[in-house]
């Protein structure tokens, strides 16, 4: 993820990032200006992880780590005070791993014919 860069006009600045995945809710709205979004619990909380994030960093929620797993690292953050949620364990994204590395996980998971979600105690 680009967390700092410098526009042609000179002006740097710093970006932090909210993850999440699951169902949401999508459609075009408007009449004169028609525009696409989307929305539901899982866009709320993506949102979430930014807005309680750090600057320069990827924030997700812990139920996460299980499908990521094989191909970054994942450093724990700890609990973060979520609004409408309450307290939930996050981890931060700070790089992809290695080819080797992933191939080996993905690798070793398929022989055993099991999935990260499977293996990772939260």
């Amino acid at each position: 993820a680009v967390v700092s860069t410098q526009s042609t006009g000179g002006t740097k600045f710093l970006m932090k990032i909210g993850f999440n995945y699951g169902p949401v809710t999508d459609g075009i709205i408007g009449q004169n200006k028609v525009l696409y979004d989307i929305w539901g619990d899982t866009v709320n909380l993506s949102s979430r992880m930014m807005s309680t994030g750090k600057e320069g960093k990827i924030q997700l929620p812990a139920e996460c780590v299980p499908f990521l797993i094989d191909h970054f690292k994942l450093p724990k953050r700890g609990r973060v005070a979520i609004k409408g949620k309450g307290e939930m364990l996050t981890h931060f994204c700070t790089e992809r791993k290695p080819e080797s590395q992933i191939k080996q996980n993905v690798e070793a998971r398929s022989s055993k014919n099991i999935n990260s979600a499977d293996t990772i105690v939260l």
